[in-house]
């Protein structure tokens, strides 16, 4: 297993966890393009992204999600504050 920090902090959240041939990003706080660009400094290919999973809805964790869900046609999952099943905001 190989989890990557990507952004920590007030400016955005985001770890990339590979484990064999998946792939998930926790929490997308960065633009979609910084979050891209980053995980292809750690070696990683994008486009192999399995799932985006937000931890909570803050902007500093899912400020990207949408556009990374689009760009990347990557499932993202989220809980809401009264969850009545999880939301998929795209599926493959």
């Amino acid at each position: 297993m190989r989890i990557c920090i990507l952004g920590s902090g007030s400016s955005g959240n985001a770890t990339l966890v590979v484990a064999g041939e998946t792939r998930v990003l926790m929490d997308c706080g960065l633009s979609a393009r910084e979050t891209i660009k980053r995980i292809k400094a750690v070696g990683e290919d994008p486009s192999k992204l399995d799932a985006v999973v937000v931890t909570h809805e803050h902007g500093d964790h899912a400020r990207g999600l949408t556009a990374i869900s689009k760009a990347l046609n990557v499932p993202a999952y989220t809980s809401l504050i009264k969850p009545s099943k999880p939301v998929i905001w795209a599926k493959r």
